[in-house]
């Protein structure tokens, strides 16, 4: 089985998704225990991977819901 193509996305969008700043996604990037998705270079422009994103705002939701259970 094959496997799909993953999506691009440009970091305008990705900080209009989160609703973050240009700061903001530069402090996640630099964070290592954060760990959010890493910038892909492409002529200058920074990509992230669509799956990993997805990854990432699913452990966001996760985190949350546990630590409003507790």
């Amino acid at each position: 089985m094959t496997k799909p193509i993953d999506e691009l996305v440009p970091d305008p969008r990705v900080k209009r998704e989160f609703g973050i700043s240009s700061m903001t996604l530069w402090r996640w990037t630099h964070d290592p225990t954060l760990k959010f998705p890493p910038a892909i270079k492409i002529r200058g422009r920074s990509f992230r991977s669509r799956q990993l994103l997805e990854e990432f705002k699913a452990e966001l939701l996760n985190d949350a819901l546990m630590r409003r259970a507790d």
